[in-house]
């Protein structure tokens, strides 16, 4: 099978789906590609291929879980509100600046903090900043608190500073 495969795709479920309605669709594609149903149909044999294997995979508990971690599925998809940045008219001399960002859940399977891991990475300007973020509760929508603290001569009166905030969720190891 190729290292490609979507696994789901194959079985043609939502990645949230349960065991039951994996094991269902499993069912439901076998009868139809099977071999006895399509005699010499060779665009069968191989479908039927694919479809045990994603079983064999997405049938287990474990080996569904080492490919959700490898493939990225199974994961939250967050936004973040705003993704830039823009402050004017800061006072120079404070050499902090303080924002907030939002945290919102656009897809997938909910956002499980013992699961999956969130990492900020700020852009230009922002990484010549010392940056802390806070987190006030572990679950989604969430207001996530910023302070930049910069360095003697970075911020100067009258510019304007953007940058933008990357967001990547991950799963836990």
């Amino acid at each position: 099978m190729p290292a490609d495969a979507d696994f789901y795709r194959v079985l043609q479920v939502d990645p949230s789906a349960d065991p039951d309605v994996i094991e269902a669709a499993y069912k439901r594609l076998a009868f139809k590609f099977h071999p006895d149903h399509n005699r010499g149909d060779s665009l069968a044999e191989e479908h039927m291929k694919r479809i045990n294997e994603a079983f064999r995979v997405l049938g287990r508990p474990d080996l569904r879980a080492d490919y959700d971690a490898r493939s990225g599925a199974r994961l939250p998809e967050l936004t973040i509100t705003p993704a830039e940045i823009v402050i004017r008219a800061f006072d120079p001399a404070a050499r902090e600046i303080n924002f907030s960002v939002r945290l919102t859940q656009a897809g997938g399977p909910s956002f499980d903090p013992s699961v999956h891991r969130i990492d900020l990475a700020l852009a230009p300007p922002w990484h010549q900043a010392e940056v802390h973020w806070h987190w006030s509760d572990d679950s989604l929508p969430a207001d996530v608190d910023f302070t930049l603290a910069f360095p003697d001569g970075v911020l100067e009166s009258g510019t304007t500073l953007s940058g933008n905030i990357e967001l990547t969720v991950t799963a836990r190891e």
